[in-house]
């Protein structure tokens, strides 16, 4: 069966040095981030952006004009809840970095105001603007943005994003930690076939490639 295939694929290649497990695996994560912050966190999600920019410049002070920017995860709004997160995820345990844990708090100290202001400088700076005028239509949608006369304006949601990591395990008790096993019990009593496999391999994904 093709779908056993691919899952078998990835949990035999994960255990190799140079194989990003995270990067292949992420669209089984998506399928399913509606359902799983909505049955942890108690939240309704009305959307979620993938590889979300966030500018440098805009948290660093030694670099204020640098329009490269970082990318989270997922981006995820609830519009009923008033509420954002950041939601980065790992399928290394030891993959967690504390450079990254600062770029997403910094990220999340500016504010959706702060974010936003990021994405229309670079916005402004880029000469390939087709992909960021997609992504500027879902902020339109939610009124981060409004155009005027095909402008973007920034209207100043000051909603401070939460920071939520998605990880094999959650060792320290933190409560922004989804781990796999948070996943697993939550989608547990599935009866999609695809949702079946993917949490049969989620099991194994729990286990530390680097330690025999």
């Amino acid at each position: 069966m093709t779908v056993d295939k691919l899952f078998d694929l990835l949990d035999d290649w994960r255990n190799l040095p140079s194989y990003q497990l995270e990067r292949r695996a992420d669209i089984f994560f998506a399928l399913h981030l509606e359902t799983i912050l909505d049955k942890i966190l108690g939240i309704n999600i009305d959307l979620i952006i993938p590889e979300f920019p966030v500018r440098v410049g805009e948290i660093s002070e030694k670099l204020p004009d640098l329009n490269k920017s970082f990318k989270i995860d997922y981006l995820v709004y609830s519009k009923s809840s008033q509420k954002v997160f950041l939601v980065e995820l790992k399928t290394d345990q030891r993959s967690l970095r504390e450079k990254q844990d600062w770029y997403l708090k910094s990220a999340a100290k500016i504010k959706v105001s702060g974010l936003i202001d990021g994405i229309l400088k670079i916005y402004s700076a880029t000469q390939q603007k087709t992909k960021y005028d997609k992504l500027l239509d879902k902020l339109e949608t939610i009124k981060w943005i409004e155009r005027v006369d095909k402008k973007p304006k920034n209207l100043n949601c000051m909603i401070e994003p939460e920071v939520i990591y998605i990880q094999p395990t959650n060792d320290t008790g933190r409560d922004n930690i989804i781990s796999f096993d948070n996943i697993i019990s939550v989608l547990n009593d599935t009866i999609d076939p695809l949702t079946k496999r993917f949490l049969k391999s989620l099991e194994k994904w729990k286990s530390d490639t680097n330690e025999k």
